[in-house]
C-alpha cells in the first residue's frame, strides 16, 4: 500500500498544482491549532492494472471536460531524476512507460461515467 500511497500523494500534488481551487484557500484549523487536509472534494483511489490505465489516459487525453494526468513506473524509478525522467517522457509512448496511477478532475457525473467500471482499493 504504501507505493500506492505514494504515486496518489504524487498525483494529487501535480494535480493541486494545475488546479488550485481543489483545496481550501484558508488553513482548516481545530481547537488545538493542529491543520488538517483542506480538500473540497471528494478523493479515491481506484484499482486498476497497466493496460486499464493506459487506455483510461488515452480516452482521456482527447477529453476537454476532465482534466487529468499519469504517474508511470519509468517514473518511479528514476527518483530526484527529474530532467532524464522529462526528457524519457517526452521520447516515449504511455505503454512503453507502463502507468502507475491515473488522476482526474471533472464534473461528478462524467467521473463516475469513466470510472464505474473500477473498484475502490482497499
Amino acid at each position: 500500500m504504501l507505493v500506492v500511497g505514494n504515486v496518489a500523494a504524487i498525483l494529487m500534488g501535480q494535480l493541486a498544482q494545475l488546479n488550485p481551487d481543489l483545496f481550501a484557500d484558508k488553513p482548516v484549523l481545530d481547537q488545538d491549532g493542529v491543520r488538517h487536509a483542506g480538500i473540497k472534494n471528494s478523493t479515491v483511489v481506484l484499482k486498476a492494472g497497466f493496460g486499464q490505465i493506459t487506455n483510461l489516459a488515452m480516452k482521456l487525453s482527447a477529453d476537454d471536460t476532465v482534466e487529468s494526468l499519469v504517474f508511470t513506473a519509468k517514473g518511479q524509478s528514476l527518483s530526484n531524476r527529474f530532467e532524464e525522467y522529462a526528457e524519457i517522457v517526452s521520447d516515449n509512448d504511455l505503454a512503453t512507460l507502463k502507468p502507475v496511477g491515473l488522476i482526474m478532475t471533472g464534473e461528478e457525473s462524467v467521473i463516475r461515467q469513466l470510472t464505474k467500471k473500477f473498484s475502490i482499493l482497499s
